[in-house]
Parts: C-alpha cells; structure tokens; sequence
C-alpha cells in the first residue's frame, strides 16, 4: 500500500514523500534484507552443492582409478586409437563402446568402471562426444549380460550376488551422472540471464526458432514441473534446461523434476 503525506505545515515546496506500507502495516525498511535476498542466496547455495558433488566425485574417480583392480575377469581398461588406426585394431575392439573425441577414437570395455560412464554423462550435458540415450541403452545391455534371465529365481539371484556390487554402484554413478549433467546447461541459461543475454539465446542453442518457440512455450506452461517434462524431452533436454535457466525457473525445483524424471526414464532406457 502507498500512503502519501506532507511533511510540517509550513507551506513546504518539497515534493509529496511516499511510504511503502506492507499488508501487515510493516514498513518496507523494517523488513529484513535477507528476506528479499534469500531465493538468490538460496540458488548460490545450491550451485554450491552441485560443485562440491562434482569435486567429491573427481576425488572418488582418482581413489578408484588408482585403488581398483580387475576382478571377476571384467576389465577395466579404456584404450585410445588414433581415428588412423589399421582395420585390425578397430575390429579388435568391437565389443566396446566407442566414440570420437579429440581425434581419437575412444573405447570402453564391455565392462567399464560406472564413473567413466558418470564422466561421459557430464560431457553429454556440455553437448560433447555422444548421446545421452545411447550410452544408457549401451549400460543396460552390459548390465543385463552379468544376470541370468532363465525364469528362475535362483539362478538370477546367484548372478546377482556374483555381481551385484559392480550392478548396483554403475546405476548409481548413471543416475547422478545423469541428472547432474542436465544442470550443466541449466546453469548456463541462469548466466545468460544474469548477464542480459536471454535475447539472443536462440541463436546459440543450436535449433530453429521453431523448436525454441516450442520449448518456450513448454516452460510457460510447466513453470517449476519443467525439470520432470525435460527428462522426456528426446533430443531436445539440453536445449529445454539452457531455456528453462535463461527463464528463470527455480533450480531446486526444476533439479528435483529431474531426478524424479530419471528414474523413469533412465529405467526405460
């Protein structure tokens, strides 16, 4: 509410001041600061926590790579082939996941430890190297070839005791890798808006004008739901999280709409 007033009765030339009265008859300047500044505290907080996830997560990389050995005859050795590589080599090396990055061609076993799976996940998000759908897919069938599938429970119990450790810690490296990684551009569209640059965003998303007048017509519609609609959004996540960012959608909310909407869709996949 705004009241005006006039200060002394002396015939003052001054201008009328103006007081800013709240609904509870609070003056504007009784009202905390920390207040009006919490949600950005709030989301700088947040920011902090995904940063500290991914350093935790670089620290536990190292300790694995230097403390883990093969067992169970799985192998953990990720080669590197320049893309010149003889026909021999390549076919040598079928059985793996393989990309190219940097001009090499990168293999993984058929057994991979989870957090090159978690590493390649983020990179996924940055859009580099490879497609987020194929690598999961490529996980479950790697994952499917540990257990035993022939209608019996004690068979399939047997293989899951035998490799349910390797099982169990490769979904869970998956699943945060994937939804640590739609943050990335998320994050991305936040600095965009903070520095102005919403307006030319389009040009930089790598669609048409098209598609981005669709996904943003898909945030206005979905507001804080739109992390859990992104994780359906096929071809288009990174794209839907830089413009949910850019918007001004709530990073709490639209990070739980993504972890609710990895597990169905990392599940599927």
């Amino acid at each position: 509410r705004i009241k005006s007033f006039q200060q002394g009765s002396s015939g003052s030339t001054d201008a009328d001041e103006f007081e800013v009265v709240s609904e509870d008859r609070a003056r504007v300047s009784d009202i905390p600061v920390a207040s009006l500044e919490s949600k950005n505290d709030f989301t700088n907080s947040f920011l902090s926590k995904i940063g500290i996830f991914l350093g935790v997560s670089a620290v536990v990389t190292l300790i694995s790579v230097s403390l883990m050995a093969p067992n169970r005859g799985m192998s953990f050795g990720i080669q590197f082939l320049s893309d010149g590589s003889s026909p021999s080599a390549m076919a040598a090396t079928s059985g793996g996941f393989s990309f190219h990055a940097f001009g090499y061609t990168v293999v993984l076993p058929e057994y991979a430890p989870g957090w090159a799976y978690f590493w390649l996940l983020i990179a996924a998000g940055c859009g580099l190297f490879i497609s987020e759908e194929a690598l999961n897919i490529w996980v479950g069938i790697t994952l499917a070839r540990l257990l035993s599938f022939d209608g019996t429970w004690r068979s399939f119990s047997g293989s899951f005791s035998k490799n349910g450790l390797y099982v169990v810690s490769t979904i869970i490296w998956v699943y945060w890798g994937v939804t640590l990684s739609d943050m990335i551009p998320f994050y991305l569209g936040k600095l965009f808006r903070r520095s102005r640059a919403s307006a030319d965003i389009v040009s930089k998303i790598g669609v048409s004008k098209e598609k981005a007048a669709e996904i943003t017509s898909s945030v206005r519609k979905y507001g804080n739901l739109i992390g859990f609609v992104e994780r359906f959004s096929i071809g288009a996540r990174n794209p839907t999280a830089l413009l949910a960012g850019a918007m001004g959608i709530s990073a709490e909310c639209f990070f739980a709409g993504v972890c609710c909407g990895g597990l169905i869709t990392l599940t599927l996949q």
